[in-house]
């Protein structure tokens, strides 16, 4: 927590870092940021495009249904290791 996130370019106490790696489903060597305010299928800071706390709900439902769809897809075609 009380990471630096690079959203925001400053500190956030919904920013932490962690080894999960959402896309094996398990834990790997790479340390990734996650946002602890979002909600949905990948937490990642990378994957937001704005803050999760300045966007509106419907771009936060938008966002998550975006995400759904893209690890269906990436499933269902092997996409993940």
């Amino acid at each position: 927590m009380f990471e630096f996130c690079p959203i925001i370019e400053k500190m956030c106490p919904m920013c932490s870092k962690g080894s999960w790696n959402p896309h094996l489903n398990d834990y790997d060597d790479e340390e990734r940021l996650f946002c602890g305010a979002s909600t949905g299928f990948d937490t990642r800071v990378e994957a937001l495009d704005m803050c999760w706390l300045d966007m509106k709900k419907s771009q936060q439902t938008k966002f998550t249904k975006e995400k759904r769809i893209e690890y269906q897809i990436l499933r269902e075609t092997g996409g993940f290791k």
